[in-house]
């Protein structure tokens, strides 16, 4: 998702003319760390947590990265959503909808009387107006990374090229009713619908404080909380007082009144601020990467205090080191382009040197896609395997024309982690002759540095924004996706396109599992990436915290969260 600081099988296409329908209420969420879920909820109170970074956009038509996401999924919502820590679609904004025999028509039907937290009421045509605005790529203050998953609407990409004035497979027969033509069947087209960046925007307010302001201090959704304040340090989310959303008894969500979220990227510190009672949460969501901080991780697992408040969740998370094939960078020639130079780092990367730093709390990874997606190669070809050789590196160093080594550019976040594992790198390059100078920036300067494909080497991550490999493969090595800012590494090989622009339309999984493997070994053979590792996903609950659903996909949900009587009476 989506960048770190986008598990299951493919949903088939819904046969025939089909519906799905789903209730105006929600199931009280499932209490983890917490008393158990039939006690219950307590409306009011309020929470405290930290959060590794400040938010780089807050835009929904704009945001592509997991801390963005956490507080934007806070307050604007979708037609569809997932079921609890499920990889099901279920309705959210749409009551229901219907898709036709061919797969190519959705008919969502919304839900009536919901309205966006100025009272404003939500209309189909709100979210033909986020669509445009995605799709619009002279968007100010700058073009959505999500335009791509948009592309198979009808008129979608004439719209896009500026050819056309509005999106011709779009349509709003009434204010409730919103149908999507496809040019083709896309099997997973609602879980993209499921996205942010399919968020119901309210037009009128976007058009009062204007696209700059909305991406940075004001917000206007119908989820359960308002944007309060949005700054470097510190962000407040507040009850939005005409969500429409209940609980299974008829109780009124959200049920805090209040959510604080410091930005605090001192991973020991966030973790004390936990053991001490300070904050109510930590989780992959809000602290990155596994959601305990490495370095406490040891006193949190091994302590009986602690342990037995800890909820584990397998994520489709992954971080890897970007090795950028640009031929030029900066004016200058780019040794990376050398794919000797690339196997080299491969051959001397010692991926077992990253766990220990992680403490044991991440998994190795050997290839672009978590084992929890289908797609994923079991056995990789001998090609595309890397055992830790530093007589192999130097010598293909050697052959690449670098006998006497080279300078590397590093970027990654400012994070005490990222900086344990940057320094690791840099040490394991040195003992090849590979000099690598390390650039340590905020979260935003870094995504705004990755994203414009002129990082020379960068450390990133990728959490998936739908239970698909397509989400990984596409978006990552697709040269389509170069322009977009997603393939970071301006990865380009036309064989590869070819084989993901097939997966991505084929109804037949066998056939995609086999194009999708042939990628993941071309990929890893032309040494795009250093894997690092999988992330596993840890979320720290206090006692008096319930209603936590931990998820590999969706966003911590503090709509449906509550605290014990009197703690946090804000």
């Amino acid at each position: 998702m989506a960048t770190v600081a986008g598990v299951g099988m493919i949903s088939v296409l819904l046969a025939g003319c089909g519906t799905n329908s789903t209730s105006g209420s929600t199931g009280s969420a499932p209490s983890a760390g917490g008393t158990s879920s039939s006690e219950k909820p307590v409306e009011g109170g309020s929470i405290t947590v930290d959060m590794a970074q400040a938010v780089p956009d807050l835009d929904p038509a704009i945001e592509f990265d997991t801390v963005s996401t956490e507080v934007v999924s806070q307050v604007y919502q979708q037609l569809v959503t997932y079921s609890g820590s499920t990889n099901n679609i279920t309705g959210e904004l749409a009551q229901s909808w219907d898709v036709s025999n061919d797969g190519k028509t959705y008919t969502f039907h919304l839900r009536k009387g919901v309205t966006f937290s100025n009272g404003d009421p939500l209309t189909s045509q709100d979210f033909v107006y986020e669509i445009e605005r995605v799709l619009d790529k002279n968007l100010k203050p700058k073009p959505s990374p999500g335009n791509q998953f948009f592309m198979d609407i009808t008129g979608a990409q004439a719209y896009y090229n500026g050819q056309a004035k509005t999106i011709s497979g779009i349509s709003t027969p009434d204010n409730d009713t919103l149908v999507i033509h496809l040019d083709k069947p896309e099997q997973f087209f609602l879980k993209i619908m499921a996205m942010p960046f399919a968020s119901a925007v309210d037009p009128a307010f976007e058009k009062k404080v204007g696209n700059a302001a909305l991406d940075t201090t004001q917000a206007m959704g119908t989820g359960p909380f308002e944007v309060q304040k949005n700054t470097q340090s510190q962000v407040v989310l507040v009850k939005n007082p005409h969500y429409w959303q209940k609980d299974s008894s008829g109780n009124q969500l959200p049920y805090l009144n209040k959510v604080t979220i410091n930005i605090n990227n001192n991973g020991q510190l966030a973790a004390l601020h936990w053991e001490q009672g300070q904050t109510a949460l930590m989780s992959p969501w809000l602290i990155g990467g596994d959601g305990i901080p490495s370095a406490a991780y040891p006193t949190i697992m091994n302590s009986p205090k602690y342990k037995s408040d800890v909820v584990t969740q397998p994520m489709s998370s992954i971080e890897y080191v970007g090795l950028n094939m640009k031929p030029t960078l900066n004016g200058q020639p780019n040794p990376l382009s050398n794919i000797k130079v690339r196997q080299a780092i491969e051959y001397a990367f010692q991926d077992s040197q990253i766990v220990k730093i992680n403490n044991g709390a991440v998994k190795p990874l050997n290839q672009p896609l978590p084992n929890t997606l289908e797609g994923y190669v079991s056995k990789l070809d001998p090609s595309a395997q890397y055992s830790y050789n530093l007589t192999k590196a130097k010598q293909l160093l050697k052959e690449a024309g670098y006998p006497n080594g080279l300078t590397l550019d590093m970027w990654n976040e400012n994070t005490d982690n990222a900086k344990k594992q940057d320094q690791a790198f840099q040490a394991m390059m040195k003992q090849i002759g590979i000099t690598v100078k390390i650039h340590e920036v905020t979260w935003k300067d870094f995504l705004t540095k990755a994203m414009s494909g002129t990082a020379q080497v960068y450390e990133s991550g990728w959490q998936q924004d739908f239970p698909d490999a397509s989400d990984f493969l596409n978006t990552l090595f697709n040269s389509n996706q170069i322009a977009a800012g997603n393939n970071m590494n301006n990865y380009s090989n036309a064989q590869v396109d070819e084989w993901l622009n097939q997966a991505e339309y084929s109804t037949d999984q066998q056939q995609r599992d086999e194009l999708y493997g042939k990628v993941i070994n071309k990929v890893m053979s032309d040494a795009a990436w250093v894997p690092y590792y999988q992330n596993v996903g840890y979320f720290s609950i206090q006692p008096w915290l319930h209603g936590v659903v931990p998820s590999d996909i969706v966003e911590d949900q503090f709509g449906k969260m509550w605290v014990d009587p009197g703690h946090g009476s804000n």
